[in-house]
């Protein structure tokens, strides 16, 4: 190689380190700035939709099924309509960004099988059709370690978005488990108590914090640690963010901060294993109890809303069988040309079952599905059944298939 040869070389491979250095700088310019610009389909396709007020939102929620938590359904429906106003503001009336208020995130607090996340998915999915994410958070870990890049919670959005971004932008995140990111009972050597980095779920935390507020962040295209996939920038700035979580032990945590004292000096008996337990709006005001129980206090701070969610009550859990349970199976045994008669004797004690186990309305179908599993493989064996009936003798459920007559 001659030595003008050798110097075009250099030359040029200074302009491609400079090319490279600039794109590196526009990128890093850009990661305050939202990429995705709101077209006019995406404009026409937030005023499509349906401008609901809070009043109607809780009774097409009725409608569609949901029982019980007026309370919860009431401050839910309240949120949702002020997200898609904001959002109809933004992108439709050209409202200025800061003229309005910003983004509410909430925190849903009950025992299992209260309807908290069931709640969530009826009124985004059904009721708005805006694009809605369900996560289960326990599978993510920090970033760079075994398990789920917290920053894909985003890239699951844009998938049911059907890929559009600009969709998923103002779309709606569901984090479910929430409460088992808390990091206060977990004492494992790799669990950060003590080590320069943490893959507990205290480091999932913090990789929330930034995601919960508004925030550009880069998502990754593909469910895997490849680094070569494409990575655009995306805002979280008009996400809709809920978190639920079941809390289990964080009554008695309320308790003691209420004066309620442990051992001989308690006031009152608070076992720490009671699942369907009942919190006040002012139990879940003081950040404080969420932080003994494992949760930065900044990331409990993110949440602009802490909505309790009560234990489902007899009446209430009757309704949800009759109405979601049995006319399921009994549209079920229909397509078969079978019909189905459950006593009111049997719905009274599998409800008796779910609140003496504490499994909300989540036990009613199991419940009801193991009485009826021996019958239900007579009956669709048979060439000629033409009846399942579940009654209760002696305390005990049975069950009977009747054949067709003639």
């Amino acid at each position: 190689m001659t030595d003008k040869e050798e110097h075009d070389d250099r030359i040029e491979f200074h302009e491609a380190d400079e090319a490279a250095r600039g794109d590196l700088n526009q990128a890093r310019a850009g990661a305050d700035e939202d990429p995705f610009q709101p077209t006019p389909e995406f404009r026409r396709w937030v005023a499509g939709l349906p401008p609901l007020t809070p009043a109607e939102i809780v009774a097409e929620l009725r409608g569609l099924g949901y029982v019980g938590q007026e309370r919860a359904a009431r401050a839910v429906a309240l949120a949702a309509h002020r997200h898609v106003r904001r959002v109809k503001s933004l992108f439709v009336d050209n409202v200025p960004r800061a003229d309005l208020p910003p983004k509410q995130n909430l925190l849903f607090v009950g025992p299992t099988g209260c309807g908290k996340t069931y709640l969530v998915e009826l009124l985004f999915r059904q009721v708005f059709k805006i694009p809605t994410a369900t996560i289960d958070i326990t599978a993510y870990s920090e970033t760079g370690y075994v398990g789920e890049d917290v920053a894909s919670v985003i890239t699951r959005l844009v998938y049911a978005a059907d890929g559009d971004p600009l969709k998923a932008k103002v779309g709606m995140i569901c984090l479910d488990e929430f409460d088992k990111l808390a990091s206060s009972n977990n004492r494992a050597v790799f669990a950060g108590e003590g080590t320069t980095k943490d893959v507990s779920g205290l480091g999932v935390q913090r990789e929330l914090l930034k995601m919960l507020e508004s925030a550009v962040i880069v998502v990754p295209t593909q469910f895997s640690h490849n680094s070569y996939q494409q990575k655009p920038l995306l805002s979280t700035a008009d996400i809709a963010f809920v978190a639920c979580g079941a809390f289990s032990g964080l009554k008695p945590l309320v308790h003691k901060r209420r004066g309620g004292g442990i051992g001989f000096h308690a006031k009152g008996q608070l076992s720490p294993d009671e699942i369907a337990v009942q919190y006040d709006q002012a139990d879940l005001e003081d950040t404080v109890i969420f932080q003994e129980y494992g949760f930065l206090p900044e990331l409990i701070g993110r949440f602009s809303r802490i909505i309790p969610f009560d234990p489902l009550k007899r009446e209430t859990l009757l309704e949800i069988l009759d109405r979601n349970v049995i006319r399921t199976y009994c549209r079920e045994f229909d397509t078969a040309g079978i019909a189905l008669d459950v006593e009111t004797a049997v719905l009274d004690k599998i409800v008796e079952e779910a609140i003496r186990k504490q499994t909300g309305a989540r036990g009613l179908r199991s419940a009801l599905t193991l009485y009826l599993e021996d019958a239900a493989f007579e009956a669709y064996s048979a060439r000629k059944a033409r009846r399942i009936v579940v009654t209760l003798s002696d305390g005990e459920v049975r069950t009977r298939v009747e054949p067709k007559t003639g």
